[in-house]
């Protein structure tokens, strides 16, 4: 299956808003994240936003990475 390669610029347009899809990346890893239920409008427990790599604010989550599995995976993330 071929992904698609993502910058930080156009992460940033996946930012569950009108009508954009939510997309988050973790380690490089972009995941849509639009239909659950905990990212209404692209906002995770107010404390998050699509649209953004959340690699180190994951890293301070009361949860474990493994959460990501749910997602899809919609491609990667390129290195600045």
């Amino acid at each position: 299956m071929q992904t698609r390669r993502f910058n930080r610029e156009e992460l940033s347009r996946y930012d569950g808003k009108n009508g954009a899809p939510a997309y988050i990346a973790y380690e490089g890893v972009v995941y849509d994240v639009t239909r659950s239920f905990l990212w209404p409008d692209g906002e995770h427990q107010a404390f998050h936003a699509a649209g953004a790599d959340l690699t180190a604010s994951l890293r301070e989550a009361p949860h474990e990475s493994d959460v990501l599995t749910q997602f899809s995976i919609v491609g990667t993330l390129e290195a600045d």
